[in-house]
Protein backbone atom coordinates (compact mmCIF):
# COMPACT_ATOMS: atom_id res chain seq x y z
CA UNK A 1 0.00 0.00 0.00
CA UNK A 2 1.30 3.49 -0.81
CA UNK A 3 1.60 5.10 2.59
CA UNK A 4 1.84 8.61 1.19
CA UNK A 5 -1.78 8.29 0.07
CA UNK A 6 -3.04 7.34 3.51
CA UNK A 7 -1.85 10.31 5.55
CA UNK A 8 -5.34 11.05 6.77
CA UNK A 9 -5.68 7.45 7.89
CA UNK A 10 -2.44 7.60 9.85
CA UNK A 11 -3.56 10.75 11.62
CA UNK A 12 -6.69 9.01 12.85
CA UNK A 13 -5.08 5.67 13.61
CA UNK A 14 -5.32 3.82 16.88
CA UNK A 15 -8.86 4.95 17.63
CA UNK A 16 -11.11 2.35 19.29
CA UNK A 17 -12.84 -0.07 16.94
CA UNK A 18 -16.53 -0.72 16.80
CA UNK A 19 -17.67 -4.28 17.32
CA UNK A 20 -18.70 -5.95 14.06
CA UNK A 21 -21.79 -8.07 13.76
CA UNK A 22 -21.98 -11.41 11.96
CA UNK A 23 -22.53 -11.07 8.22
CA UNK A 24 -24.83 -13.00 5.92
CA UNK A 25 -23.47 -13.80 2.47
CA UNK A 26 -25.35 -14.01 -0.77
CA UNK A 27 -24.15 -16.99 -2.83
CA UNK A 28 -24.50 -17.59 -6.53
CA UNK A 29 -23.19 -20.64 -8.38
CA UNK A 30 -23.85 -20.10 -12.06
CA UNK A 31 -23.63 -23.32 -14.06
CA UNK A 32 -24.94 -21.42 -17.09
CA UNK A 33 -21.59 -19.60 -17.32
CA UNK A 34 -19.09 -22.46 -17.57
CA UNK A 35 -15.41 -21.61 -17.64
CA UNK A 36 -13.88 -21.02 -21.06
CA UNK A 37 -11.50 -23.82 -22.09
CA UNK A 38 -8.43 -22.52 -23.89
CA UNK A 39 -4.74 -23.03 -24.42
CA UNK A 40 -2.08 -20.45 -23.64
CA UNK A 41 -2.24 -17.40 -25.85
CA UNK A 42 -6.06 -17.26 -25.68
CA UNK A 43 -6.45 -20.13 -28.16
CA UNK A 44 -10.05 -21.27 -27.73
CA UNK A 45 -10.82 -25.00 -27.50
CA UNK A 46 -13.92 -26.08 -29.38
CA UNK A 47 -16.20 -28.69 -27.78
CA UNK A 48 -14.05 -29.13 -24.64
CA UNK A 49 -16.60 -31.16 -22.71
CA UNK A 50 -17.67 -30.45 -19.11
CA UNK A 51 -16.04 -27.42 -17.51
CA UNK A 52 -16.05 -25.94 -14.01
CA UNK A 53 -18.33 -22.99 -13.32
CA UNK A 54 -18.06 -19.96 -11.04
CA UNK A 55 -19.55 -19.31 -7.61
CA UNK A 56 -19.55 -15.99 -5.78
CA UNK A 57 -20.10 -15.26 -2.08
CA UNK A 58 -20.50 -11.91 -0.35
CA UNK A 59 -18.99 -11.77 3.12
CA UNK A 60 -21.31 -8.97 4.26
CA UNK A 61 -18.28 -6.92 5.35
CA UNK A 62 -16.06 -4.37 3.68
CA UNK A 63 -12.50 -5.24 2.78
CA UNK A 64 -9.18 -4.12 1.35
CA UNK A 65 -6.16 -6.02 -0.02
CA UNK A 66 -8.04 -9.27 0.60
CA UNK A 67 -6.10 -12.37 1.62
CA UNK A 68 -7.61 -15.71 2.57
CA UNK A 69 -6.92 -19.28 3.62
CA UNK A 70 -8.71 -22.62 3.90
CA UNK A 71 -7.91 -25.22 6.55
CA UNK A 72 -8.11 -29.01 6.25
CA UNK A 73 -11.71 -29.04 7.48
CA UNK A 74 -12.77 -26.64 4.71
CA UNK A 75 -13.20 -23.62 6.98
CA UNK A 76 -12.53 -20.41 5.04
CA UNK A 77 -10.84 -17.40 6.61
CA UNK A 78 -10.57 -13.97 4.99
CA UNK A 79 -9.66 -10.51 6.23
CA UNK A 80 -12.34 -7.87 6.07
CA UNK A 81 -14.30 -5.15 7.85
CA UNK A 82 -12.05 -2.30 6.76
CA UNK A 83 -14.53 0.49 7.44
CA UNK A 84 -14.53 3.07 4.66
CA UNK A 85 -18.10 4.32 4.64
CA UNK A 86 -18.48 7.32 6.92
CA UNK A 87 -15.28 6.60 8.84
CA UNK A 88 -11.63 7.12 7.88
CA UNK A 89 -10.31 4.63 10.43
CA UNK A 90 -9.52 1.23 8.88
CA UNK A 91 -10.86 -1.40 11.28
CA UNK A 92 -9.52 -4.89 10.58
CA UNK A 93 -11.30 -8.17 11.18
CA UNK A 94 -10.82 -11.86 10.51
CA UNK A 95 -13.93 -13.46 9.03
CA UNK A 96 -14.72 -17.18 9.15
CA UNK A 97 -17.12 -19.36 7.18
CA UNK A 98 -17.76 -22.99 8.11
CA UNK A 99 -20.43 -23.61 5.47
CA UNK A 100 -18.58 -23.00 2.24
CA UNK A 101 -18.96 -19.23 2.10
CA UNK A 102 -22.72 -19.00 2.76
CA UNK A 103 -22.45 -17.33 6.17
CA UNK A 104 -19.63 -15.39 7.77
CA UNK A 105 -18.84 -14.52 11.36
CA UNK A 106 -16.17 -12.41 12.99
CA UNK A 107 -13.32 -14.47 14.45
CA UNK A 108 -10.84 -11.64 15.03
CA UNK A 109 -7.85 -11.66 17.40
CA UNK A 110 -9.00 -10.71 20.86
CA UNK A 111 -8.39 -10.83 24.58
CA UNK A 112 -11.67 -11.45 26.34
CA UNK A 113 -14.20 -9.28 24.52
CA UNK A 114 -11.66 -6.70 23.29
CA UNK A 115 -10.18 -6.91 19.82
CA UNK A 116 -6.39 -6.72 19.87
CA UNK A 117 -6.09 -5.43 16.28
CA UNK A 118 -7.80 -2.06 16.55
CA UNK A 119 -6.52 -0.49 13.31
CA UNK A 120 -4.67 -1.55 10.18
CA UNK A 121 -2.81 0.23 7.41
CA UNK A 122 -2.12 -3.11 5.70
CA UNK A 123 -4.02 -6.29 6.62
CA UNK A 124 -2.74 -9.80 5.87
CA UNK A 125 -4.10 -13.25 6.64
CA UNK A 126 -2.40 -16.61 6.11
CA UNK A 127 -3.42 -20.19 6.90
CA UNK A 128 -0.64 -22.79 7.17
CA UNK A 129 -1.95 -25.71 5.09
CA UNK A 130 0.16 -28.19 7.08
CA UNK A 131 -1.02 -27.28 10.57
CA UNK A 132 -4.16 -25.19 10.04
CA UNK A 133 -2.78 -22.35 12.16
CA UNK A 134 -4.30 -19.00 11.15
CA UNK A 135 -2.07 -15.92 11.22
CA UNK A 136 -3.37 -12.34 11.24
CA UNK A 137 -1.00 -9.42 10.62
CA UNK A 138 -2.02 -5.73 10.69
CA UNK A 139 0.49 -2.93 10.21
CA UNK A 140 0.08 0.06 12.52
CA UNK A 141 1.96 3.38 12.53
CA UNK A 142 4.90 3.85 12.31
CA UNK A 143 5.44 0.41 10.77
CA UNK A 144 5.18 -2.29 13.43
CA UNK A 145 2.46 -4.92 13.27
CA UNK A 146 -0.14 -6.43 15.52
CA UNK A 147 0.53 -10.14 14.92
CA UNK A 148 -1.70 -12.94 16.20
CA UNK A 149 -2.34 -16.61 15.56
CA UNK A 150 -4.94 -19.20 16.47
CA UNK A 151 -5.13 -23.01 16.33
CA UNK A 152 -8.86 -23.39 17.04
CA UNK A 153 -10.52 -21.31 14.34
CA UNK A 154 -10.41 -18.04 16.23
CA UNK A 155 -11.79 -19.03 19.63
CA UNK A 156 -8.45 -18.34 21.32
CA UNK A 157 -5.65 -16.19 19.95
CA UNK A 158 -2.03 -15.63 20.89
CA UNK A 159 -1.13 -11.97 20.41
CA UNK A 160 2.23 -10.31 19.90
CA UNK A 161 3.95 -7.44 18.08
CA UNK A 162 6.40 -7.75 15.19
CA UNK A 163 7.66 -6.26 11.96
CA UNK A 164 9.14 -3.07 13.42
CA UNK A 165 12.28 -3.43 11.30
CA UNK A 166 10.14 -3.55 8.13
CA UNK A 167 7.23 -1.53 6.80
CA UNK A 168 4.28 -1.96 4.45
CA UNK A 169 3.11 -4.63 2.00
CA UNK A 170 3.83 -7.65 4.17
CA UNK A 171 3.49 -11.33 3.29
CA UNK A 172 3.38 -14.21 5.80
CA UNK A 173 4.07 -17.86 4.94
CA UNK A 174 5.48 -20.99 6.58
CA UNK A 175 7.71 -23.91 5.62
CA UNK A 176 9.67 -26.79 7.07
CA UNK A 177 13.00 -25.89 8.72
CA UNK A 178 16.22 -26.42 6.78
CA UNK A 179 18.73 -26.27 9.59
CA UNK A 180 17.05 -24.54 12.55
CA UNK A 181 15.40 -26.21 15.52
CA UNK A 182 11.86 -24.93 15.99
CA UNK A 183 10.14 -24.60 19.36
CA UNK A 184 6.54 -25.68 19.87
CA UNK A 185 5.66 -25.52 16.17
CA UNK A 186 6.92 -27.69 13.30
CA UNK A 187 7.38 -24.98 10.67
CA UNK A 188 9.41 -21.81 10.36
CA UNK A 189 7.13 -18.81 9.95
CA UNK A 190 8.37 -16.09 7.61
CA UNK A 191 7.34 -12.48 7.27
CA UNK A 192 8.64 -10.31 4.41
CA UNK A 193 7.87 -6.65 3.73
CA UNK A 194 9.35 -3.53 2.19
CA UNK A 195 12.37 -2.06 3.95
CA UNK A 196 14.79 0.79 3.57
CA UNK A 197 11.99 3.34 3.70
CA UNK A 198 8.51 3.77 5.13
CA UNK A 199 6.63 4.08 1.84
CA UNK A 200 6.46 1.89 -1.21
CA UNK A 201 7.77 4.50 -3.66
CA UNK A 202 10.64 5.55 -1.38
CA UNK A 203 11.77 2.14 -0.12
CA UNK A 204 14.99 0.56 -1.32
CA UNK A 205 14.69 -3.12 -0.36
CA UNK A 206 12.55 -6.13 0.41
CA UNK A 207 13.47 -7.74 3.74
CA UNK A 208 12.41 -10.86 5.64
CA UNK A 209 12.30 -12.09 9.20
CA UNK A 210 11.57 -15.53 10.60
CA UNK A 211 10.03 -17.10 13.68
CA UNK A 212 11.18 -20.40 15.17
CA UNK A 213 8.40 -20.48 17.79
CA UNK A 214 5.33 -20.47 15.58
CA UNK A 215 4.96 -16.70 15.21
CA UNK A 216 5.51 -15.51 18.78
CA UNK A 217 8.88 -13.85 18.16
CA UNK A 218 10.69 -12.89 14.96
CA UNK A 219 14.32 -12.19 14.07
CA UNK A 220 15.81 -10.89 10.80
CA UNK A 221 16.48 -13.88 8.59
CA UNK A 222 19.57 -12.47 6.89
CA UNK A 223 20.38 -10.55 3.74
CA UNK A 224 17.52 -8.77 1.97
CA UNK A 225 16.23 -10.71 -1.04
CA UNK A 226 15.98 -7.52 -3.13
CA UNK A 227 17.69 -4.13 -2.95
CA UNK A 228 18.17 -1.12 -5.18
CA UNK A 229 20.75 -1.91 -7.85
CA UNK A 230 22.35 0.85 -9.98
CA UNK A 231 23.52 -1.79 -12.47
CA UNK A 232 19.94 -2.29 -13.67
CA UNK A 233 18.78 -0.53 -16.84
CA UNK A 234 15.35 0.41 -15.49
CA UNK A 235 13.97 1.83 -12.27
CA UNK A 236 10.96 3.44 -10.65
CA UNK A 237 10.30 7.13 -11.32
CA UNK A 238 12.79 6.91 -14.20
CA UNK A 239 15.68 6.53 -11.74
CA UNK A 240 17.97 3.80 -12.98
CA UNK A 241 18.32 1.00 -10.43
CA UNK A 242 15.77 2.44 -7.99
CA UNK A 243 13.56 -0.62 -7.68
CA UNK A 244 11.49 -0.11 -4.55
CA UNK A 245 10.54 -2.78 -2.05
CA UNK A 246 7.04 -4.21 -2.70
CA UNK A 247 6.83 -7.87 -3.72
CA UNK A 248 4.35 -10.72 -4.15
CA UNK A 249 3.28 -13.42 -1.71
CA UNK A 250 6.10 -15.65 -0.46
CA UNK A 251 6.01 -19.44 -0.76
CA UNK A 252 7.90 -22.32 0.88
CA UNK A 253 8.68 -25.43 -1.15
CA UNK A 254 8.46 -29.01 0.14
CA UNK A 255 12.17 -29.09 1.07
CA UNK A 256 12.04 -25.81 3.01
CA UNK A 257 13.39 -23.64 0.19
CA UNK A 258 11.66 -20.26 0.29
CA UNK A 259 10.73 -18.10 -2.66
CA UNK A 260 9.86 -14.41 -2.91
CA UNK A 261 8.55 -13.21 -6.30
CA UNK A 262 8.48 -9.64 -7.50
CA UNK A 263 8.72 -7.35 -10.45
CA UNK A 264 12.17 -5.86 -9.98
CA UNK A 265 13.54 -3.06 -12.13
CA UNK A 266 11.00 -3.72 -14.87
CA UNK A 267 11.36 -7.52 -15.19
CA UNK A 268 9.92 -10.60 -13.41
CA UNK A 269 12.41 -11.95 -10.85
CA UNK A 270 12.42 -14.59 -8.14
CA UNK A 271 14.53 -14.58 -4.99
CA UNK A 272 15.41 -18.09 -3.77
CA UNK A 273 16.82 -19.03 -0.37
CA UNK A 274 17.84 -22.53 0.67
CA UNK A 275 19.07 -21.26 4.04
CA UNK A 276 15.87 -19.96 5.70
CA UNK A 277 16.48 -16.47 4.31
CA UNK A 278 20.09 -16.13 5.44
CA UNK A 279 21.27 -15.76 1.85
CA UNK A 280 19.39 -15.36 -1.43
CA UNK A 281 19.93 -16.01 -5.11
CA UNK A 282 17.99 -13.88 -7.59
CA UNK A 283 16.96 -15.29 -10.97
CA UNK A 284 15.20 -13.53 -13.81
CA UNK A 285 12.19 -15.54 -14.96
CA UNK A 286 11.58 -13.91 -18.37
CA UNK A 287 12.41 -10.89 -20.49
CA UNK A 288 8.94 -9.70 -21.57
CA UNK A 289 8.91 -7.14 -18.79
CA UNK A 290 6.44 -5.92 -16.22
CA UNK A 291 3.62 -3.45 -16.59
CA UNK A 292 4.54 0.23 -16.20
CA UNK A 293 2.15 2.80 -14.77
CA UNK A 294 1.36 6.35 -15.81
CA UNK A 295 3.16 7.62 -12.69
CA UNK A 296 6.48 5.89 -13.39
CA UNK A 297 6.18 2.85 -11.10
CA UNK A 298 6.94 -0.62 -12.44
CA UNK A 299 4.56 -3.38 -11.42
CA UNK A 300 5.89 -5.41 -8.51
CA UNK A 301 3.10 -7.93 -7.95
CA UNK A 302 3.89 -11.53 -8.97
CA UNK A 303 3.24 -15.01 -7.59
CA UNK A 304 5.07 -18.30 -7.19
CA UNK A 305 4.21 -21.86 -6.16
CA UNK A 306 6.17 -25.11 -5.94
CA UNK A 307 4.87 -28.66 -6.36
CA UNK A 308 5.85 -31.82 -4.46
CA UNK A 309 8.75 -32.44 -6.85
CA UNK A 310 10.12 -28.92 -6.53
CA UNK A 311 8.90 -27.70 -9.92
CA UNK A 312 8.22 -23.96 -9.82
CA UNK A 313 5.32 -22.00 -11.29
CA UNK A 314 5.59 -18.23 -11.60
CA UNK A 315 2.90 -15.75 -12.68
CA UNK A 316 3.27 -12.04 -13.45
CA UNK A 317 1.81 -9.13 -15.39
CA UNK A 318 3.97 -8.43 -18.45
CA UNK A 319 4.50 -5.13 -20.26
CA UNK A 320 1.34 -5.81 -22.30
CA UNK A 321 -0.64 -5.95 -19.01
CA UNK A 322 -1.68 -9.57 -19.51
CA UNK A 323 -0.92 -12.45 -17.09
CA UNK A 324 1.85 -14.91 -17.95
CA UNK A 325 2.93 -18.24 -16.47
CA UNK A 326 6.45 -19.69 -16.66
CA UNK A 327 7.63 -23.04 -15.28
CA UNK A 328 11.00 -24.21 -13.98
CA UNK A 329 11.77 -27.94 -13.69
CA UNK A 330 15.24 -27.43 -12.22
CA UNK A 331 14.42 -25.39 -9.10
CA UNK A 332 14.68 -22.00 -10.75
CA UNK A 333 17.82 -22.32 -12.87
CA UNK A 334 15.95 -22.30 -16.19
CA UNK A 335 12.42 -21.27 -17.17
CA UNK A 336 9.98 -22.19 -19.89
CA UNK A 337 8.78 -19.71 -22.47
CA UNK A 338 6.06 -17.46 -20.97
CA UNK A 339 2.47 -18.64 -21.48
CA UNK A 340 -0.26 -15.98 -21.60
CA UNK A 341 -3.06 -17.50 -19.49
CA UNK A 342 -6.01 -15.08 -19.83
CA UNK A 343 -8.99 -16.31 -21.88
CA UNK A 344 -10.02 -14.93 -25.28
CA UNK A 345 -11.47 -11.43 -25.11
CA UNK A 346 -9.56 -10.16 -22.05
CA UNK A 347 -7.65 -7.01 -23.07
CA UNK A 348 -6.08 -5.85 -19.80
CA UNK A 349 -5.48 -7.36 -16.36
CA UNK A 350 -4.10 -6.48 -12.92
CA UNK A 351 -3.09 -8.06 -9.61
CA UNK A 352 -2.07 -11.64 -10.49
CA UNK A 353 -1.59 -14.38 -7.90
CA UNK A 354 -1.13 -18.16 -7.89
CA UNK A 355 -1.49 -21.29 -5.75
CA UNK A 356 -1.10 -25.03 -6.21
CA UNK A 357 -3.23 -27.96 -5.07
CA UNK A 358 -2.18 -31.32 -3.59
CA UNK A 359 -2.51 -33.00 -7.01
CA UNK A 360 -0.42 -30.33 -8.80
CA UNK A 361 -3.26 -28.29 -10.30
CA UNK A 362 -2.50 -24.60 -10.65
CA UNK A 363 -4.99 -21.77 -10.04
CA UNK A 364 -4.32 -18.15 -11.00
CA UNK A 365 -6.27 -15.07 -9.90
CA UNK A 366 -6.44 -11.60 -11.46
CA UNK A 367 -8.91 -8.88 -12.37
CA UNK A 368 -9.50 -8.37 -16.06
CA UNK A 369 -11.34 -6.19 -18.54
CA UNK A 370 -12.84 -7.11 -21.90
CA UNK A 371 -13.60 -3.50 -22.86
CA UNK A 372 -10.31 -1.82 -21.95
CA UNK A 373 -8.90 0.45 -24.67
CA UNK A 374 -5.89 -1.87 -24.72
CA UNK A 375 -2.44 -0.85 -25.91
CA UNK A 376 -0.75 1.54 -26.22
CA UNK A 377 -0.98 2.13 -22.49
CA UNK A 378 -0.18 5.33 -20.63
CA UNK A 379 3.33 4.96 -19.20
CA UNK A 380 5.96 7.17 -17.59
CA UNK A 381 9.52 5.90 -18.03
CA UNK A 382 11.31 9.09 -17.07
CA UNK A 383 11.40 11.73 -14.36
CA UNK A 384 8.95 14.43 -15.41
CA UNK A 385 6.50 16.86 -13.79
CA UNK A 386 3.61 14.86 -15.26
CA UNK A 387 4.82 11.60 -13.69
CA UNK A 388 5.37 13.25 -10.34
CA UNK A 389 1.92 14.84 -10.47
CA UNK A 390 0.30 11.49 -11.29
CA UNK A 391 2.19 9.84 -8.42
CA UNK A 392 1.65 12.37 -5.66
CA UNK A 393 -1.51 14.23 -6.57
CA UNK A 394 -3.93 12.47 -8.91
CA UNK A 395 -4.16 10.27 -11.95
CA UNK A 396 -4.03 12.12 -15.26
CA UNK A 397 -7.59 13.40 -15.94
CA UNK A 398 -7.28 12.37 -19.60
CA UNK A 399 -6.56 8.80 -18.54
CA UNK A 400 -9.50 8.83 -16.13
CA UNK A 401 -11.79 10.02 -18.91
CA UNK A 402 -10.45 7.35 -21.26
CA UNK A 403 -11.29 4.60 -18.74
CA UNK A 404 -14.62 5.86 -17.39
CA UNK A 405 -16.59 3.19 -19.27
CA UNK A 406 -14.09 0.36 -18.67
CA UNK A 407 -15.39 -2.41 -16.39
CA UNK A 408 -13.44 -5.11 -14.57
CA UNK A 409 -14.22 -8.64 -13.40
CA UNK A 410 -12.62 -11.12 -11.03
CA UNK A 411 -11.05 -14.07 -12.84
CA UNK A 412 -9.81 -17.51 -11.88
CA UNK A 413 -7.80 -19.54 -14.41
CA UNK A 414 -7.24 -23.20 -13.60
CA UNK A 415 -5.16 -25.92 -15.21
CA UNK A 416 -5.14 -29.52 -14.04
CA UNK A 417 -1.86 -30.40 -15.79
CA UNK A 418 0.45 -27.38 -16.01
CA UNK A 419 3.38 -29.62 -17.03
CA UNK A 420 1.62 -30.80 -20.20
CA UNK A 421 3.13 -29.83 -23.54
CA UNK A 422 0.16 -27.56 -24.26
CA UNK A 423 -1.84 -27.17 -21.01
CA UNK A 424 -5.59 -26.62 -21.05
CA UNK A 425 -6.77 -23.67 -18.96
CA UNK A 426 -10.30 -23.16 -17.65
CA UNK A 427 -10.99 -19.47 -17.04
CA UNK A 428 -14.09 -17.80 -15.66
CA UNK A 429 -15.16 -14.51 -14.17
CA UNK A 430 -16.53 -15.32 -10.72
CA UNK A 431 -18.89 -12.35 -10.97
CA UNK A 432 -21.42 -11.98 -13.76
CA UNK A 433 -19.81 -9.48 -16.18
CA UNK A 434 -23.14 -7.65 -16.23
CA UNK A 435 -22.39 -6.86 -12.57
CA UNK A 436 -18.70 -5.81 -12.62
CA UNK A 437 -16.57 -5.43 -9.52
CA UNK A 438 -14.80 -2.27 -10.69
CA UNK A 439 -15.02 0.54 -13.20
CA UNK A 440 -12.34 2.94 -14.39
CA UNK A 441 -8.54 2.86 -14.08
CA UNK A 442 -7.36 -0.34 -12.36
CA UNK A 443 -3.62 -0.38 -12.47
CA UNK A 444 -0.90 -1.27 -12.70
CA UNK A 445 0.60 -0.61 -9.25
CA UNK A 446 -2.35 1.43 -8.07
CA UNK A 447 -4.90 1.15 -5.31
CA UNK A 448 -7.67 1.86 -7.81
CA UNK A 449 -10.70 -0.40 -8.11
CA UNK A 450 -10.92 -0.74 -4.32
CA UNK A 451 -8.78 -3.90 -4.39
CA UNK A 452 -5.65 -2.45 -2.81
CA UNK A 453 -2.25 -3.81 -3.84
CA UNK A 454 -3.08 -7.48 -4.28
CA UNK A 455 -5.62 -10.27 -4.47
CA UNK A 456 -5.24 -13.80 -3.12
CA UNK A 457 -5.99 -17.36 -4.21
CA UNK A 458 -5.78 -20.68 -2.37
CA UNK A 459 -6.32 -24.20 -3.69
CA UNK A 460 -8.01 -26.14 -0.87
CA UNK A 461 -7.25 -29.74 0.03
CA UNK A 462 -10.15 -30.97 -2.12
CA UNK A 463 -8.77 -29.12 -5.15
CA UNK A 464 -11.23 -26.21 -5.10
CA UNK A 465 -9.65 -22.86 -5.98
CA UNK A 466 -10.88 -20.04 -3.71
CA UNK A 467 -10.07 -16.40 -4.46
CA UNK A 468 -10.73 -13.11 -2.69
CA UNK A 469 -11.79 -9.85 -4.31
CA UNK A 470 -13.37 -6.52 -3.40
CA UNK A 471 -16.56 -5.26 -5.02
CA UNK A 472 -15.90 -1.60 -5.78
CA UNK A 473 -18.88 -1.25 -8.11
CA UNK A 474 -21.87 -2.48 -6.18
CA UNK A 475 -24.63 0.07 -6.68
CA UNK A 476 -24.84 3.05 -9.01
CA UNK A 477 -21.74 2.31 -11.07
CA UNK A 478 -23.06 -1.11 -12.15
CA UNK A 479 -25.55 0.58 -14.49
CA UNK A 480 -24.59 4.26 -14.29
CA UNK A 481 -27.17 6.89 -15.16
CA UNK A 482 -24.72 9.80 -14.99
CA UNK A 483 -21.00 10.33 -15.37
CA UNK A 484 -20.75 10.71 -11.61
CA UNK A 485 -22.28 7.28 -11.10
CA UNK A 486 -19.27 5.70 -12.79
CA UNK A 487 -17.08 6.35 -9.78
CA UNK A 488 -16.32 3.50 -7.39
CA UNK A 489 -18.86 3.33 -4.60
CA UNK A 490 -18.11 0.26 -2.50
CA UNK A 491 -15.53 -1.90 -0.79
CA UNK A 492 -17.53 -5.07 -0.15
CA UNK A 493 -15.68 -8.32 0.41
CA UNK A 494 -16.14 -11.12 -2.13
CA UNK A 495 -14.96 -14.72 -2.18
CA UNK A 496 -15.20 -16.73 -5.39
CA UNK A 497 -14.47 -20.29 -6.44
CA UNK A 498 -14.76 -22.68 -9.33
CA UNK A 499 -17.19 -25.58 -8.75
CA UNK A 500 -18.00 -28.75 -10.64
CA UNK A 501 -14.35 -29.84 -10.79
Amino acid sequence: MRSFKVATTILTALLPALAALPGRAASDCDATRPAVAHHAGARLISNPGPAPYPCLYRTGFEGWEPSLGVDAAGTIFVNGDRTFTGNAVPRPAVLRSTDGGITWKVASPHIGTVRTHQVSLDPYLYVDKVTGRVFSDDIVPPGCSFFSFTDDGGKRWTNTLTGCEQADHETVFAGRPVWSRTIGYPNVVYRCAISGGQTAAASTASACSKSLDGGMTFIPSGAPPFTDDPRQRKGDLGIRGHCDGPHGHGFAGPDGTIYLPRGWCGQPWLAISRSEGLTWKRVRVATNGMALSDDGIWEHEAGVAADADGDLYYVWLARDRLPYLAISRDRGAHWSAPMMVAPPGVRETALPGIDIGPDGRIAIVYIGSTNSPGPPFAECDAVSPACVHNLLVATDPALVAKYRDVTWNGYISLTFDPLATDPIFYSASVNDPADPIARGVCGPTTQACSQGDFLDIVVAGDGTPWASFIDGCERSCVHPATEGDKQENGHDGLVGRLAGL
